[in-house]
């Protein structure tokens, strides 16, 4: 899959390019909650200029093994394939994939340790713990 890779931080936002265009492996299902979407969309926001400027760094960074990642988190597409422990949607149903802990009717994906996608009017929601939505398979890929 071609992604938008970022390999370095610049907290001054001057360098030339952010990130790269890469040739990345398609994604596999490897935990038994994992899910794939294919991506139909996504888009930049604050957030991922937030993230090559290095401001969540001491908080996620620690140990300087963040980078690279791939961009995105705002992302729309369709549910493709999941473990056998994922239950609700099939493939095919379109997603939108977000970081956000929402409210309303909301049910959290028994033993999810990702950002799920949102299906069908219902919030699939990662786990408390669980810091944002930043994946080696992000959004823009």
């Amino acid at each position: 899959m071609e992604a938008q890779v970022v390999h370095s931080y610049d907290q001054d936002m001057k360098a030339d390019v952010w990130v790269r265009e890469e040739e990345l492996p398609n994604p596999a299902l490897e935990k038994s909650t994992d899910v794939i979407v294919k991506i139909g969309g996504s888009g930049v926001c604050r957030t991922d200029l937030h993230i090559v400027e290095g401001i969540w760094r001491p908080i996620f960074d620690l140990e300087g093994n963040y980078l690279p990642i791939v961009m995105g988190h705002e992302n729309t597409g369709w549910f493709e394939e999941a473990c056998p422990e994922v239950e609700g949607p099939k493939k095919g149903d379109p997603v939108i994939i977000h970081p956000k802990i929402t409210g309303g009717h909301a049910w959290i994906a028994e033993g999810a340790t990702t950002c799920m996608p949102r299906a069908l009017s219902r919030d699939w929601i990662p786990k408390a713990d669980t810091p944002n939505c930043y994946e080696p398979a992000s959004g823009i890929s």
